[in-house]
């Protein structure tokens, strides 16, 4: 088992499931288990499973209550925590496809050495439709301060189905929660790449991450007041966590990954307390341009 893979699916929304199975179902390499772990769906997500049955190792596990509602990372760790022999984890979701050679490229990595792998990624719509091709990787390694930096500047996105890591990373290395679970993925994928050296790029085919109108976080209206707490709890987060030294590249990306949020993710609503709270909070890494922010925007 100690190349064993396990594939994790939080489920909960029918409606991609099956072309996320079927990307599985497809794979080149069958080493690995697949674990469903339902979160207490209104919707009969074991059916969909049904058709599955026999073509590769399939665990289901149906949990009493509802988590992901309140606690979205909380449902992403006791779906890991349904993992038994396996040592590497792949959290996928249950709307994402995979590439069919994915657990093969992964595999033929593993001699390198690491503990912390990565797919390229491309974005598709509700239809599976391609909506942005993102650049590919540019070394074969990724330093952890490199990748919070690239994303940060708008370089590359990032989504939980790239990434592959040890089930040891899992264990000694907690997942950080923020409300909405919104970028609670890049906290502690900064995390793991932290602690694991690098992150291991695996160039090739990319896993396709679903942009669906209305069911995503990203795209949805109305949650802008939780978001911004969330961003604010990250920002006060990197300041004490960030092991890089805090030069001028790491700063102008922090303010444009902030500058962007305001602007699109939350279109301008947020109140006057709140952007004064987000202010502070960069400042205790750039108080120069936290200060530039927060006249920016009053203006």
């Amino acid at each position: 088992m100690e190349n064993t893979l396990a594939i994790v699916i939080p489920a909960y929304k029918p409606a991609f499931l099956d072309l996320a199975l079927k990307s599985i179902a497809a794979q080149t390499d069958r080493d690995f288990v697949l674990y469903v772990g339902d979160d207490a769906s209104p919707h009969d997500v074991k059916s969909v499973l049904a058709p599955y049955e026999g073509q590769f190792p399939l665990v289901y596990h149906r949990f009493p209550q509802n988590l992901g509602g309140k606690d979205l990372v909380g449902q992403w760790e006791r779906c890991m925590g349904l993992v038994e022999n396996e040592n590497w984890i792949y959290l996928f979701s249950d709307d994402d496809v995979m590439p069919t050679d994915a657990v093969e490229r992964f595999h033929a990595a593993l001699p390198g050495g690491g503990e912390f792998f990565r797919f390229p990624l491309d974005t598709v719509d509700s239809e599976g439709n391609i909506q942005f091709v993102h650049t590919s990787f540019s070394a074969p390694k990724t330093t952890a301060e490199d990748y919070l930096k690239g994303y940060l500047a708008g370089h590359r996105p990032s989504a939980a189905c790239e990434y592959i890591f040890s089930k040891r990373l899992f264990r000694e290395v907690p997942m950080v929660h923020f409300p909405l679970a919104w970028c609670s993925d890049i906290a502690s994928w900064y995390s793991y790449a932290s602690k694991a050296g690098a992150i291991v790029n695996l160039e090739g085919a990319p896993v396709l991450w679903r942009n669906a109108d209305g069911v995503n976080i990203s795209n949805s209206t109305g949650l802008e007041d939780v978001k911004m707490e969330a961003l604010i709890q990250f920002v006060t987060w990197l300041s004490k966590e960030y092991k890089g030294v805090p030069d001028n590249e790491y700063r102008r990306a922090l303010r444009i990954f902030i500058s962007t949020n305001l602007k699109y993710s939350f279109g301008g609503k947020f109140s006057r307390k709140n952007l004064v709270r987000l202010s502070r909070a960069f400042a205790a890494t750039d108080r120069r341009r936290a200060f530039e922010i927060l006249v920016n925007n009053i203006l």
